[in-house]
């Protein structure tokens, strides 16, 4: 029997485990990372706000950011319609940096692109796509749901300066964006408008950047600047252009007196009436006016509020009412105007009454100058435009008249217009009755006898003008032997003493002359016999 020879013992080697693998290096790199990804958004995440729009302009869910300053601010996390759906809801996450400022005072509004009056906006928004602009509230209680603009506003919220309210019967022209300028220098723009309940007017919010907000006293005035003021007066129609952003967009043009910039300036939110124009802005009483009522017949077209009222040539204020009144006393229709004058615009010297009131002043000046003939009337003062003066002006010769108080009204005394317009309606009146004349038989009847007349002295001259060949010849003979005879009697006379036959002499050359000078004009005109000489009365 073979024996098999025993093989070696085999010995497991142990070594000892490490502690740590190199291949766990990734995972745990990874895993550090997301901690601290994940720290970082959770130490950057601010709230969870809701904003209110009307529309969700190109608003998507998780993509669409919401900026400040071109820097994100927050993200749109969803987007839903309302329980009404009338308007839409987006619940955005903000970061922590933006949460101090979400306040009663932030605004919001969506950019996108938009071509208006005043140009191009929101253009980078066509490849990146609409965002959410976010201006910050510096200041108030903290809030989570908000309202979006409905339109980008005009002007930054921290831009300095003051808003002001304007008062107008209508817009016009007027849009947001509207420049407002000071010696046709832009320093403003219109915010918004808005029409009053009872729509009785509009009302306008101008807001004017700092330093020019100080330009805006009680006693400034506002007027519509848009398009061209086209002005017609006495002097011709003057045209004034305003710029081309203003005549596309419409806007508002200021002005106040040098004497008022040092006083103290208008706060924020006063109060402003914003006139049609330039002139009629200007025109309007600084302080309380004078005012007067007066009636006047027969047609009164084109007196309506807002022309002037002159005195002695001088604008001292406007008509703030004009209507139509019967009397019934005198069945007369009458035009009851009643006008304002501005007593800043009457310097009265050496009036001892009045006790340094301005109105009264004004009121016992007019009273005196009115005893001595003072009267108003309505003055034409183009007659292509055809527009009207209240001009108060003396007459000569005027009856007594005084003013009179007529209720709670100053009653001016009046004379009729003297005005191109009556000049023609009387032009008009005398050649009416010049056709009513002509028109009639009796004319022809006085030419009918007037051409048998002519005819008679026509035929009266011819039978006369053979007898007077002969008289004329008979004068000439007269006259040239009484000048021979004349000279022969001179010379004969030549050295007498005697003073009075020369003067003799000359007076019978000059009716020889005479008689010579009658036979010459009756041989030119024989019919002057009949008819006398041309150009005797």
């Amino acid at each position: 029997m073979t024996e098999t020879p025993e093989k070696d013992d085999v010995q497991a080697r142990i070594r000892p485990r490490r502690w740590f693998v190199w291949v766990w290096i990734v995972p745990i790199v990874a895993a550090g990372l997301v901690i601290w990804l994940g720290w970082r958004s959770l130490a950057d995440r601010g709230p969870m706000i809701t904003i209110a729009f009307k529309v969700a302009e190109g608003l998507q869910a998780g993509q669409t950011k919401i900026q400040h300053r071109d820097v994100d601010v927050g993200t749109v996390e969803s987007v839903e319609l309302t329980s009404d759906m009338s308007r839409v809801i987006v619940h955005a996450r903000m970061t922590r940096q933006a949460t101090p400022y979400l306040n009663e005072k932030t605004r919001f509004y969506i950019v996108a692109p938009h071509v208006g009056i005043g140009g191009i906006s929101g253009l980078s928004t066509i490849v990146s796509g609409s965002y959410i602009e976010m201006y910050p509230g510096k200041d108030g209680d903290s809030k989570r749901d908000f309202v979006a603009l409905d339109e980008p506003p005009i002007l930054s919220p921290d831009i300095p300066g003051r808003s002001f309210t304007l008062e107008a019967p209508d817009l016009g022209s007027l849009t947001r964006g509207s420049p407002i300028s000071y010696n046709g220098v832009s320093v403003g723009e219109v915010e918004g408008y808005t029409l009053a309940p009872d729509g009785t007017h509009v009302t306008v919010t101008a807001f004017i950047r700092a330093p020019w907000d100080d330009l805006v006293h009680p006693e400034t005035r506002f007027w519509n600047a848009g398009g061209v003021d086209l002005t017609a007066g006495a002097q011709g129609i003057r045209v004034r252009a305003n710029s081309w952003q203003q005549l596309l967009s419409g806007g508002v043009a200021f002005e106040t007196p040098l004497s008022v910039l040092t006083a103290k300036p208008s706060a924020e939110g006063a109060d402003f009436r914003l006139y049609d124009n330039r002139q009629h802005a200007l025109r309007t009483p600084l302080g309380p006016a004078v005012v007067y009522v007066a009636d006047f017949e027969g047609n009164q077209r084109g007196v309506q509020p807002g022309i002037s009222v002159e005195l002695a040539g001088n604008e001292v204020g406007e008509v703030q009412e004009a209507h139509l009144k019967y009397d019934d006393h005198r069945h007369k229709l009458l035009t009851q105007v009643t006008f304002a004058v501005d007593p800043e615009r009457m310097q009265i010297e050496n009036l001892r009454s009045a006790g340094g009131d301005p109105r009264a002043a004004v009121r016992d000046s007019l009273k005196t100058l009115v005893a001595h003939g003072l009267r108003a009337q309505v003055v034409s003062l183009s007659f292509l435009t055809g527009q009207k003066t209240v001009a108060l002006d003396m007459t000569p010769n005027a009856p007594p008249a005084q003013i009179v108080q007529v209720g709670k009204n100053l009653e001016f005394p009046t004379t009729a217009s003297g005005d191109l317009t009556e000049v023609l309606q009387s032009l008009r009146s005398v050649l009416q009755n010049i056709d009513r004349a002509t028109s009639g038989p009796q004319l022809g009847h006085a030419l009918q006898e007037l051409d048998q007349t002519l005819t008679h002295l026509d035929k009266l001259t011819q039978e006369v003008e053979p007898d007077l060949t002969s008289l004329i010849k008979s004068l000439r003979d007269t006259a040239d032997a009484a000048q021979g005879t004349l000279s022969t009697v001179q010379t004969m006379l030549g050295s007498s003493s005697n003073t009075d036959l020369p003067k003799l002499m000359r007076e019978l050359a000059d009716a020889a002359r005479s008689v010579r000078v009658l036979a010459d004009y009756l041989d030119r005109h024989p019919e002057s016999l009949l008819r006398g000489r041309k150009g005797d009365k």
